[in-house]
């Protein structure tokens, strides 16, 4: 079952450390749970899964080289980059050499029992570019709750 998808086909520049704009969301399916809380919430920046559960994320970007180097995008959680979730092109002609790259990751969303409330733990997927500027003309973040 798809949760969450998000597209942007508007070309964006994201310089080294910048967050990508994940656009808009082209299809959803929410349900709140029995205390209602939406599975998820959307800002351009970042996805919030806030149900607990086991979820995959999947991203699919192209995009040109402002300049030569390596271009990586690193998967945000909750701000901070996860350990060994990226991709990465090399680009050795820069604005000319079209690049794609993508990659999937698990996200468990846990909870937590604060002064006796058990509460979910939200977690916040992002993405930053890590290498070299790019100019990314289609990016796509898909969202599945799998268990």
């Amino acid at each position: 079952m798809l949760l969450i998808g998000t597209k942007n086909t508007t070309s964006q520049t994201v310089l080294t450390g910048g967050l990508i704009n994940l656009g808009s969301v082209y299809r959803k399916y929410c349900k709140k749970n029995a205390c209602g809380v939406k599975t998820f919430d959307f800002t351009n920046n970042a996805i919030a899964l806030q149900q607990q559960g086991m979820y995959k994320v999947t991203v699919s970007a192209t995009f040109t080289g402002t300049a030569a180097g390596t271009a990586t995008i690193q998967l945000l959680e909750n701000g901070v980059a996860v350990p060994g979730v990226l991709a990465s092109q090399t680009i050795t002609t820069a604005g000319t050499e079209i690049r794609s790259i993508s990659f999937d990751y698990f996200v468990l969303v846990d909870s937590t029992c604060l002064l006796g409330n058990v509460s979910t733990v939200t977690k916040n997927i992002s993405l930053q570019n890590t290498g070299v500027g790019t100019t990314i003309t289609s990016l796509i973040v898909d969202v599945l709750k799998v268990s």
